[in-house]
């Protein structure tokens, strides 16, 4: 069977895809950006190519578009945490085999790629002879009881979160297990997939310790979750320009969704956050860290907020500020020189 291509800039999901895929029998290769996906693609034969919509350089369709160019026989297949119906459009065009929104069911990933290339053929070895043992007294073995969780699949969100919670709070044991606890009844699950191997890194990655009097204090760095997971309005993301929302393409669809009241899934996170008591509705600006405390008014809305339209316009002079500052100090830097 050909190998498959996974085209992924997040290590973390694309680790988590070539580890799903290797399990189930697939040979598999990974790339982080377009240009290197397709010196892979000139030089062997592959039979998918699993592309990120949104790449360093050259973005997943137009990947997709010169590996057909050169391969015209190679399927693709786009996911994206951006979905839209250009973008949708445009991967059928250039002969897309499907089109996945983040986060999607592995399972449903593995099925167009069995029904693409076929089954796996697994090589049946026959069994050896069993050997004959000597016969000794049983030895009384003393078991450790290990805990275990159980999940019914509606209860899948519910654990998901609590795993997050105990990863936050440094509880890695805990967390590990919620989510093992839900790849038992749901394999396919990209999500747990994805806090299984951050888990599993947390746990492996040593601590830095630093001695202050008799006292050893651990210090961790924590991925950061994306706003509108915060808030809710999004399953899973993590956060990629620091809390700098101003140049993030992905809040800036979110706050035109909801202003547009374009999709019923928003409708109806903007609904269970209005249930909200009102002590937990808080603002962006108090999940991101830029004040103590604040609660939301405008469900979100923020372009209709007078504080957010406050905050904003001071993170703009703020941004003016360092660029008056940036140019100065070329320009002293020029006279030195000159």
């Amino acid at each position: 069977m050909k190998p498959i291509l996974i085209v992924e800039d997040e290590a973390i999901t694309r680790e988590a895809l070539r580890d799903w895929l290797t399990d189930g029998g697939y040979k598999v290769e990974t790339a982080e950006a377009g240009e290197e996906a397709l010196e892979a693609i000139a030089e062997r034969d592959f039979g998918i190519v699993i592309l990120d919509l949104k790449l360093p350089g050259k973005d997943g369709i137009e990947v997709l578009r010169e590996a057909k160019e050169k391969s015209p026989q190679l399927k693709g297949v786009i996911i994206t945490a951006y979905p839209s119906v250009e973008t949708a459009v445009e991967a059928t065009k250039e002969g897309a085999l499907d089109y996945l929104p983040k986060p999607f069911d592995l399972n449903q990933l593995e099925k167009i790629i069995r029904d693409t290339l076929g089954p796996v053929q697994v090589e049946i070895k026959p069994k050896a002879a069993p050997e004959k043992a000597k016969v000794e007294p049983p030895a009384v073995e003393e078991v450790e009881v290990e805990k275990v969780t159980t999940v019914a699949p509606e209860e899948i969100p519910v654990h998901l979160k609590q795993g997050k919670a105990h990863f936050e709070a440094g509880r890695y044991g805990e967390a590990l297990r919620e989510f093992e606890a839900i790849l038992g009844i749901a394999p396919g699950n990209i999500e747990a997939r994805v806090w299984i191997r951050k888990t599993r890194e947390a746990l492996e990655t040593p601590r830095v310790e630093a001695v202050a009097g008799e006292e050893a204090i651990a210090e961790e760095v924590k991925p950061k979750e994306c706003l509108w997971m915060k808030m809710g309005l999004v399953s899973y993301r993590l956060c990629t320009r620091d809390y700098d929302c101003l140049t993030c393409e992905f809040d800036q669809m979110m706050q035109e969704k909801i202003a547009s009241g374009a999709t019923p899934e928003l409708d109806q996170a903007l609904e269970r956050f209005k249930e909200l008591p009102g002590s937990q509705r808080l603002c962006r600006y108090a999940l991101k860290g830029d004040v103590s405390h604040r609660l939301c008014t405008r469900t979100f809305k923020c372009a209709t907020c007078e504080f957010g339209q406050m905050m904003e316009d001071a993170t703009q002079q703020k941004l003016v500020k360092l660029q008056a500052r940036r140019e100065a100090l070329l320009k002293k830097e020029q006279k030195t020189k000159a």
